[in-house]
């Protein structure tokens, strides 16, 4: 018992960090959560579990406990009713732009009796809807931006208890920027980065996992209308990501992780519409941090019920703000349970994300105080043949 009090006590001490920060709609920039419903329902904490496929998204180093052939799809419905309250004659307009749902395929090969083995993704892990219509001037009419992830990994298990991974990504984006004087549509089929990963179990019933992401330089190019006219481009510079995490198993009945990340937005420096003529469109991100933590229960066998809490703190700052990408930080809590049945497994999940009111006061077009509230129903099905 007295260890289950210590780990309250450090999460009790580790969660208040997130919760004083004095900024508070989504968090995380564009990046897309809840990439799999096993790791949404314990607050995306998965970096030291990565049990399933779905560790090519968080931990591939996790594969190399996965043996044989392993496949999973998942599946993410996502909600968002995001709105900015202006002045009195300006009213509160909202974001009309529809949420991307996501969705992902992933799966792994580790032959029986080797040390080495192969894992892949499909997935669209960065995605941006904003649209304001005429609010602000028209000056952010639109923004939108995808980008289909292929991954693609070397696994080894150096040992019994450590294994590696390394891989390449490659990303296949489309994006759209408009405003009341100018629209852009572009795409870009040669985003390239890659990835190192490790999982290490120093103790039977403890894991630690890492992951280091690069980045990938996106250049959408397309034509424009309006303003700038013709043959037109905007670059999209993808973040770097470090990611950590700590699990630990009481009595085969309770599993809590605790995982960190860090996302390199500040790469990210404007939207701009680049042709014989530009738009400009600055952008004033930060590199930003979050927390994530998980419990998994055990309730019966082949059942599991998880909760979790993660606080995403906001890419954008006061200064500067653009709504294109109107982010603040974020607190997201999660509910989730996984089950085998018929031979497949399934884990479903609920995720509800708050944050307090944001308000900007730039003397500039986008001042106003800011309001977002999303939900998340993901779902994940997993083969092992």
């Amino acid at each position: 018992m007295k260890r289950y009090w210590m780990l309250l006590l450090i999460l009790a001490g580790v969660l208040p960090a997130g919760l004083i920060s004095p900024e508070r709609a989504q968090g995380a920039a564009f990046a897309a959560l809840d990439m799999s419903a096993g790791a949404a329902g314990a607050g995306n904490a998965f970096t030291a579990t990565a049990d399933d496929p779905t560790a090519m998204h968080y931990n591939p180093a996790g594969l190399a406990w996965q043996p044989g052939v392993n496949l999973a799809f998942s599946g993410a419905l996502r909600f968002e009713n995001q709105s900015v309250q202006q002045t009195a004659a300006r009213g509160t307009p909202y974001n009309d732009k529809k949420l991307a749902n996501l969705a992902g395929l992933y799966g792994n090969w580790m032959p029986e009796g080797s040390n080495w083995g192969l894992g892949f993704a499909f997935d669209t892990p960065y995605a941006l809807s904003t649209g304001w219509g005429t609010a602000f001037g028209g000056v952010a009419k639109s923004t939108s931006f995808d980008a289909l992830h292929v991954g693609l990994d070397t696994v080894y298990a150096a040992s019994s208890s450590l294994a590696v991974a390394v891989g390449g990504d490659w990303y296949l984006a489309k994006g759209e920027v408009s405003s009341t004087v100018t629209t852009f549509s572009g795409r870009d089929k040669a985003g390239f980065g890659g990835h190192i990963s490790a999982l290490w179990h120093p103790r039977p019933a403890w894991a630690i996992g890492a992951m280091l992401k690069s980045g990938a330089t996106i250049k959408l190019s397309g034509t424009a209308s309006g303003a700038v006219n013709g043959n037109a481009s905007v670059k999209v510079k993808l973040p770097d990501v470090a990611r950590i995490g700590a699990m630990h198993v009481f009595n085969d009945k309770l599993r809590i992780e605790v995982d960190t990340s860090w996302t390199r937005w500040s790469r990210q420096k404007n939207l701009d519409v680049v042709g014989s003529t530009a738009e400009l469109n600055p952008l004033s991100l930060r590199d930003s941090f979050a927390l994530m933590t998980g419990a998994t229960w055990f309730w019966r066998e082949n059942t599991t019920l998880r909760f979790g809490y993660a606080f995403d703190q906001a890419a954008s700052k006061d200064g500067g703000f653009n709504a294109r990408i109107a982010d603040a930080n974020m607190h997201r809590v999660s509910l989730g349970a996984g089950a085998d049945m018929i031979g497949v497994h399934f884990d479903l999940a609920y995720v509800y994300s708050f944050a307090a009111k944001r308000t900007i006061n730039n003397a500039s077009a986008f001042d106003g105080t800011y309001r977002n509230r999303r939900q998340s129903l993901a779902l994940s099905v997993g083969k092992h043949f």
